[in-house]
């Protein structure tokens, strides 16, 4: 398995998309970490959004495929074919060469609820920590291998970000990432990734009202 493909697992676990299924390209990122709030005081339309977020971020560390698809915007499948999209999450998450161990998230921030019209919205920052193991006996056996897997994954995650225990055959990878909430209607709250990957698709699906805020 080349680095690409673990990049692929990590990329689908953190924002549930993938730039293959449209026409769009990703470019790496790197984004600076944040440090966890303290003594938060939401007001009553932010804890709505805070129950919401937490069964998304629920669904998330389950790799409930299903779940993640059900609290995210679905105007996503718009652009981008929902039954692909669902396979090609579920055959990166039974891959034969790695598995995930543990997926934990930690909300960092909760943006102000904001309102549009037809709506309300609000933007959503948390940092997530994956650990993965090899399966594969012949994955990464060898120091070399190693070397230049920490290198790839440094270069797109940080440096600071990744442990790989070579001994007992894990990598654990934490990355801050955002999130854009839009409740619409009678629809209850849904979630799509806030990066450049995603804001390239935005005009094409997110209401004019927000795009010219965010």
């Amino acid at each position: 398995m080349k680095p690409y493909v673990l990049i692929g697992v990590l990329f689908i676990l953190s924002a549930c998309n993938n730039s293959n299924l449209s026409k769009e390209k990703e470019e790496p990122k790197k984004e600076t970490q944040s440090a966890p709030i303290q003594e938060v005081h939401y007001s009553a339309k932010q804890l709505e959004l805070k129950t919401a977020l937490e069964e998304y971020l629920k669904q998330l560390e389950s790799l409930n495929t299903e779940g993640i698809i059900e609290l995210t915007y679905p105007k996503l499948f718009v652009p981008i074919n929902r039954e692909l999209f669902i396979h090609y999450i579920n055959t990166l998450l039974s891959s034969e060469e790695i598995q995930v161990d543990s997926f934990k998230t930690t909300l960092l921030s909760l943006g102000n609820v904001r309102t549009f019209n037809g709506g309300e919205y609000a933007q959503i920052e948390y940092q997530r920590e994956i650990k993965l193991s090899f399966i594969n006996p012949e994955l990464y056996s060898d120091e070399l291998s190693v070397r230049v897997l920490q290198d790839v994954l440094a270069r797109k995650y940080g440096k600071e970000n990744i442990f790989i225990d070579a001994a007992n055959r894990t990598i654990t990878i934490k990355e801050t990432e955002k999130l854009l909430a839009i409740k619409e209607g009678e629809m209850g709250w849904k979630f799509i990734g806030d990066n450049p990957s995603y804001r390239k698709l935005y005009p094409r699906i997110i209401p004019a009202d927000i795009l010219s805020e965010i």
